[in-house]
């Protein structure tokens, strides 16, 4: 096995597949990524460096991606509460890169910034929220906190708040996809405690380039 750099290794712990480098499958696959968010984040945003990971493996890239996909826009939950139920995950998972990605998103789906801010800091309000937004949100944090924590009585409240069968399902995988991702990005060392937004988006790259 190739040693990495000293400059490779604080990339990430696992060889990145750039647009430039990927072929095949893979290339389509960050096409059809890129072309399914057009308009909605920067480039650099949609595909970033954990899709580059994903790149190395291209079956695994294959069956996630259209998971992710449609955890956002499949289904009855609003895609603005999933990227709403996705910032709660990513902030009890502590993941720098999931952060930065469903801020920006919440951003530019012009959610309110103090909303966002008590979802960054796990400090949610109720006043902040509707009462159906504010349980979800709740729910969604103490499943990613502990999900051996959740009981009948956790899904009941979700019932209640008039959450169908169907939606219950639909908010405990949108929370286990991001916990995933988590996961995944801190094993491969795409992100790390403190990281920047621009090397999460894979930029110290170009500008190392264009100091050259």
């Amino acid at each position: 096995m190739t040693e990495k750099s000293a400059d490779e290794s604080e990339s990430a712990y696992v060889d990145l597949v750039t647009p430039d480098e990927a072929e095949g499958r893979v290339a389509e696959i960050y096409d059809e990524i890129l072309a399914t968010r057009e308009g909605e984040m920067d480039e650099e945003m949609s595909l970033n460096k954990m899709w580059m990971a994903f790149g190395a493996a291209p079956g695994v890239l294959e069956v996630f991606w259209p998971h992710m996909r449609d955890s956002y826009r499949a289904g009855d939950l609003p895609f603005e509460l999933k990227s709403k139920v996705s910032l709660v995950t990513a902030t009890v998972m502590e993941c720098e890169g999931c952060r930065f990605f469903h801020t920006d998103r919440l951003q530019r789906e012009g959610v309110d910034d103090k909303k966002i801010e008590q979802m960054r800091r796990r400090e949610i309000e109720e006043s902040a929220f509707s009462e159906k937004e504010y349980e979800i949100l709740r729910f969604a944090e103490e499943t990613a906190d502990d999900p051996h924590s959740i009981e009948v009585d956790s899904v009941e409240r979700l019932r209640e708040v008039g959450l169908s069968e169907s939606e219950i399902v639909e908010l405990i995988d949108c929370i286990a996809v991001h916990v995933y991702t988590a996961v995944f990005q801190e094993a491969t060392g795409v992100v790390e405690q403190g990281m920047a937004e621009q090397n999460y988006l894979g930029q110290e790259a170009i500008l190392s380039d264009d100091d050259d």
